[in-house]
């Protein structure tokens, strides 16, 4: 899981902002940005709510990362996660049924595996 210094890097240079310019933007010396940022230092919740203002995105972003990034973190398989966000465009009924069918899916190998043991 990505820590708060590696999702505060991440967004702050996809947004193209030196660490300099994010320290002016919340009144900060840039060394503290920097250290945050090789997770050095842990911030403030006062110091998360300033970065995230600045940055536009939500601590909950800077804190846990996006869902995306979630996502990656936790569903290794890339081909299986270029799946289930493609699955997240179809219409509500046939997301529904492919919920329906993993699920079904997954209790099937839940009860082979306890009649096994």
């Amino acid at each position: 899981m990505a820590s708060f210094g590696d999702n505060l890097k991440r967004i702050r240079t996809d947004k193209n902002i030196s660490q300099g310019e994010l320290a002016d933007m919340i009144n900060m010396h840039p060394t503290h940005i920097s250290r945050y940022e090789r997770n050095l230092t842990k911030p403030t919740v006062d110091v998360v709510r300033k970065v995230a203002d600045a940055l536009k995105v939500t601590a909950d972003e800077l804190i846990y990362g996006d869902t995306q990034q979630k996502a990656k973190d936790k569903i290794q398989d890339n081909e299986l996660l270029g799946m289930f966000s493609r699955v997240q465009s179809l219409k509500r009924e046939d997301v529904t049924c492919i919920k329906s069918l993993l699920n079904a899916y997954i209790l099937k190998t839940d009860l082979q595996l306890k009649l096994v043991h």
